[in-house]
């Protein structure tokens, strides 16, 4: 504010000077007087049970001005004066009815009405607090003959009004005799007094009424998943003749018999990177059709079919694709008869192509697997919060999970009751952005709380019930304190981790835990789950205004003012 604080400079309307005036202890009320005589106005004294002369001052004055003489006298001896016409009313303290009294009301819009006049009171100006007091009254009326009484309670609201005034010791008040009245309903203040007085309080409320800023930030909240998993893996297999043997990530399967072939698709399941052990076919018949059958010269026993055997008929067809099986080879029976003419020499044999796509063990099979599986981050949220000067705005991502369930037992008539209370409580991760100051030079002061918390464990209170449990939360927090950013600047937290560790083995019994071979016929996994919090916070301030004082002076554009003007009568 820009005002001056002086008091009102009374105008006698005149340019006459005095070329030298010499006073000494001369009554105030004769110097006022002989003043304002020169500049051909009247006094009319108000004295105020003092007495009659008053008090007096000295004056050694050359070349100035009667106007600037009489305010001078005024100031030094603490009068007050007013003009009316051609009369200057003085005295130690003017009657209402003889003061320059201006009434003036403002509707504010950011700060209430009881905080504006408590300011104004803290420099010199005077207010009241009006509230409404419940006040309980008691009648009590004797019913005539008896020892009874009838009571009647009533309670009626009174209104109280509380004096605000303050008086300063040693610092002149500079509001004195300056009346301020508030309106709570249209948060509204009026003050009543010198224009000079609510010329100065104008300005103050000014000030008080100023929006406060406003900053939009920006939270992006970053989930980092370090987790990596580190497998190792090792299976093979072998057959021997009718025997069958494999090792399929640490289970082992051993099979007797030149028919069924060890199947493992149960272990093959739970891994889908292994490579698979196929049935037999032939046990499982996919590729033979067991109601057609056809003969092969030279597999047969002679004087029987003429040398030819009966074979089961392949699928059609039986020759230039893949996917079907063909003849691949041919043993000619040997022919050999005994004495008695019976057949006893080796009957012929056939070979069939198998699927070749698909692995059939017949030699020894290794396979050796290790994998390392790693994480990557995402953005959990990216909210832009608006947050006024001040204030605190806060982020929650979080889930409702029951922390415990507590039963209590009562027995009423041999009865027992059971009552359960199931408490719940919030997991997750909540930031809480505190904006303290956004000053002039583009800085923004801060405060940042972000919290995570999580399940840690659940531990059973009753070892017959399932039901009854307690819910371990583990909880990070980290409190920065006051940081100042400048505007758009970005602040980056990090640190808040997360970290678990599990290892999971299977083996073969007995042969899992040899010294050298051991991890030929075991399976490990390491599974380490490291997760990190990370907060980006970037603070822009927001320009809501050309920081003009609404409402108080208002300087419309040309444009604005022509249609604020539309509609209106224009003047004839």
């Amino acid at each position: 504010s820009n005002i001056n604080p002086s008091v009102e400079v009374i105008d006698l309307g005149t340019q006459e000077r005095i070329p030298r005036l010499v006073l000494r202890d001369a009554p105030v009320r004769d110097v006022l007087a002989l003043l304002a005589r020169a500049a051909g106005l009247n006094v009319a004294f108000s004295s105020g049970g003092e007495e009659e002369t008053g008090p007096s001052i000295s004056l050694d004055i050359e070349n100035e001005s009667v106007q600037d003489v009489f305010n001078y006298v005024l100031r030094l001896s603490g009068l007050q004066a007013n003009r009316v016409g051609n009369t200057i009313f003085v005295g130690q303290e003017l009657p209402t009815e003889a003061r320059n009294i201006v009434v003036r009301s403002f509707r504010l819009n950011q700060v209430t009405a009881q905080a504006a006049a408590g300011f104004l009171v803290s420099m010199g100006a005077e207010s009241a607090i009006v509230t409404s007091q419940p006040v309980t009254q008691v009648n009590t009326v004797n019913i005539p003959g008896t020892n009874q009484a009838i009571t009647n309670t009533e309670t009626i609201e009174r209104t109280v009004i509380q004096p605000l005034r303050y008086d300063p010791q040693d610092a002149p008040p500079l509001l004195k005799g300056l009346q301020v009245v508030t309106d709570s309903r249209l948060n509204s203040v009026t003050l009543v007094g010198p224009p000079q007085q609510v010329e100065i309080a104008a300005a103050q409320l000014v000030q008080l009424d100023l929006r406060q800023r406003q900053v939009a930030v920006n939270v992006k909240v970053i989930d980092i998943n370090l987790s990596a998993n580190e497998n190792f893996n090792s299976s093979f297999s072998f057959g021997v003749n009718d025997s069958f043997f494999i090792n399929d990530n640490g289970a082992a399967s051993l099979n007797f018999g030149n028919l069924q072939p060890a199947n493992i698709t149960q272990q093959n399941a739970s891994n889908p990177l292994s490579r698979p052990v196929t049935v037999n076919p032939i046990a499982g018949d996919p590729f033979f059709d067991s109601q057609r059958t056809f003969e092969i010269p030279g597999t047969g026993i002679p004087n029987l079919n003429q040398g030819r055997g009966t074979f089961l008929r392949p699928i059609a067809p039986t020759t230039s694709e893949p996917t079907r099986v063909g003849i691949t080879d041919r043993v000619v029976t040997d022919v050999e008869f005994d004495e008695d003419g019976r057949f006893v020499g080796e009957t012929g044999e056939a070979t069939f192509s198998l699927f070749p796509q698909i692995l059939y063990p017949r030699r020894f099979l290794g396979q050796l697997r290790a994998t390392v599986t790693s994480g990557n981050a995402k953005i959990l949220t990216d909210p832009t919060l608006v947050v006024q000067e001040g204030e605190i705005a806060s982020v929650r991502l979080v889930e409702n999970i029951v922390r415990s369930i507590d039963s209590n037992f009562t027995t009423d008539g041999g009865v027992t009751r059971e009552s359960r209370t199931v408490r719940f409580e919030d997991v997750g991760l909540t930031l809480a952005i505190q904006v303290e100051r956004i000053d002039d030079n583009g800085f923004v002061t801060v405060t940042v709380n972000p919290e995570v918390s999580f399940i840690s464990e659940r531990i059973p209170t009753d070892a017959n019930n399932v039901n009854e449990f307690g819910t371990e939360v583990a909880r990070r927090r980290v409190e920065s304190g006051r940081i100042r950013l400048r505007d758009g600047q970005t602040l980056i937290i990090s640190g808040i981790i997360q970290e678990q560790e599990r290892t999971t083995i299977s083996k073969v019994p007995i042969l899992g835990d040899l010294p050298i071979i051991g991890p030929l016929f075991r399976s490990s996994q390491n599974e380490n789950d490291r997760a990190e919090t990370i907060v980006l916070l970037t603070p822009q301030i927001l320009d809501d205004g050309d920081r003009s004082s609404w409402g108080y002076r208002i300087n419309p554009s040309p444009d604005a003012l022509q249609m604020m003007e539309r509609g209106q009568p224009r003047p004839r």
